[in-house]
């Protein structure tokens, strides 16, 4: 994959991170906060831990975010991923490689055709097949207004 290649799947990714957090954010039942591995082991380096220790490799497939859900209290590690379309290869791929480490937790995926949220275990029992977010507090319209914002950046790019 060439550099232009690279940069731009990063930048997909990103955007599907802030989609994610705008629309759970805006729905006003949500604290959102940054997880990932991005935000830890640039730091944990700095303090003279080696790259090869074991907890920074558990940490590199940690998920993106932490989501609390205001009303019940419950937490729910979350990983985003962009997929053009929603591919079940893929899916599986990504829910096993997080269920090594981080289980319970849910992979959020945003595509040209919606987003889906599953917990990992299901999609592993699944086969690679993720439900629809189907979420009373995060509604259609919210839903479409992102899909909206995700579906212009992929035809201007």
């Amino acid at each position: 994959m060439s550099n232009v290649n690279f940069t731009r799947q990063l930048v997909k990714g990103k955007i599907a991170e802030t989609i994610f957090s705008q629309m759970f954010r805006e729905s006003g039942n949500f604290t959102v906060l940054e997880f990932g591995y991005e935000k830890v082991i640039p730091e944990m380096i700095q303090q003279g831990f080696n790259e090869n220790n074991p907890m920074i490799e558990t940490l590199r497939t940690a998920p993106d975010f932490a989501v609390i859900d205001r009303d019940t209290r419950q937490v729910k590690l979350i990983e985003v991923k962009y997929q053009r379309s929603l591919s079940s290869e893929y899916t599986l791929k990504a829910a096993n490689r997080m269920s090594q480490s981080w289980n319970p937790s849910y992979l959020f995926i945003a595509t040209l055709g919606g987003f889906y949220m599953d917990e990992i275990a299901n999609i592993i029992k699944n086969k690679g097949q993720i439900a629809k977010l189907n979420h009373p507090k995060i509604n259609s319209d919210l839903q479409n207004d992102y899909l909206q914002i995700l579906k212009r950046f992929e035809q201007d790019n």
